[in-house]
């Protein structure tokens, strides 16, 4: 877990030091998958997919010390989570249709594979994999081994660190060639052999020329997405934030304006020790830094919290597709406390999510826009 610090100066030293040592060559060597620790790549996306700290945070100190158009390739990645984001809120039933696959999830055998077996167990002992390791692996899975592709994103769900629903999700979609139809990702040993600098070479073990099939296949046309604005307010009284999953930081808003508030950190339990640990330390540290902060693990508490302290006005951070924290009996219940809520959606969502309705490279155009509109550059 040394690659993953859990607390907020560790993180920024980390991102300073792969800012000052790693940045400028991340383009060229990004897609190499050297063996721990990983060097080559920030290694953010468990903090990212948080929101522990924030995609404009993190360009920001990047940016002070570089240009956009010699760190293009790294602020394209950054974005390519906030697409995901954006493409699965604007196709909901694309998350929906993957969580009616019913099939246990479960732990591949030894398959003789040694690359494939390697990452299986990295996985599994880290919560994380290199991501051009992530598509190799997705691929054996279902064109050499046959599985499907919802068992393997299952897999991953349960055990990454950074899972994200929509990263996940339309991930192993794009690999079976079903999320770009017709255009899937074939893992091919000499291009492992290459990339992993000769560590791994699963020569003749791979099928790379499967039967495909992509008849009948079609995402649906986009929703358009109408999240509204979020707007601060200092008139709200005896306000509270419920910090979640989705977003452990967004105080920092409210910080910057002076705007006093309650907060709650609600966290349930993971069933994967491993990614349990990495949460109960972010909440430690986040209780650390935060003045007024009750930690919770039950709806009970939270209703316990508000009721405490006298709380009126309550800010939820914006559910995207896949990321429903709070059912809607929990805000009927909010409601009959007599307490108004809202959820806080991010500008640099608000502003982004309209635009990824299409490929990514449509929404590659507006990337220069975003930077402008969220004041980075």
């Amino acid at each position: 877990m040394n690659d993953f610090p859990t607390n907020k100066i560790n993180l920024l030293k980390h991102l300073n030091n792969f800012s000052k040592n790693e940045i400028l060559n991340y383009s060229s060597n990004r897609n190499y998958d050297l063996g721990k620790p990983h060097h080559n790549v920030s290694k953010l996306s468990p903090f990212l997919r948080r929101r522990y700290i924030s995609e404009e945070e993190v360009l920001r100190i990047i940016l002070k010390n570089h240009k956009v158009e010699n760190i293009q390739k790294f602020i394209e990645e950054v974005f390519w989570r906030t697409y995901w984001r954006g493409w699965l809120e604007t196709h909901p039933w694309v998350y929906d249709d993957y969580k009616k696959y019913k099939e246990n999830v479960f732990t591949p055998p030894k398959t003789g594979i040694g690359c494939f077996d390697h990452w299986c167990d990295e996985l599994i002992e880290t919560g994380y994999l290199h991501n051009h390791s992530r598509m190799w692996f997705a691929s054996i899975w279902i064109f050499t081994l046959g599985l499907s592709w919802q068992s393997g994103a299952k897999f991953f769900e349960d055990n990454l660190l950074d899972f994200c629903p929509a990263s996940n999700t339309l991930g192993w979609r794009w690999v079976a060639g079903i999320q770009t139809i017709g255009k899937p990702y074939i893992a091919r040993a000499e291009n492992i052999k290459e990339f992993t600098k000769n560590r791994f070479y699963p020569q003749n073990q791979l099928n790379e020329t499967p039967n495909l099939d992509f008849k009948n296949l079609s995402n649906g046309k986009a929703l358009n997405f109408n999240g509204k604005k979020f707007q601060l307010s200092e008139k709200q009284k005896n306000l509270g934030l419920l910090l979640n999953q989705n977003d452990l930081s967004f105080n920092e808003a409210f910080d910057k304006q002076n705007i006093q508030y309650s907060c709650c950190l609600y966290s349930t339990k993971h069933k994967n020790k491993l990614i349990d640990n990495f949460q109960k330390q972010l909440n430690e540290d986040i209780c650390n830094e935060v003045k007024d902060i009750t930690l919770t693990n039950s709806f009970e508490q939270i209703y316990q919290w508000l009721i405490d302290k006298r709380i009126k006005n309550l800010i939820i951070p914006y559910q995207t597709t896949g990321n429903h924290v709070f059912s809607a009996t929990f805000l009927n219940k909010i409601n009959l406390l007599g307490i108004n809520y809202n959820f806080y959606l991010r500008d640099w969502d608000h502003n982004a999510f309209p635009y990824c309705n299409k490929g990514f490279f449509h929404f590659k155009k507006m990337i220069n826009e975003l930077l402008n509109l969220a004041s980075i550059s």
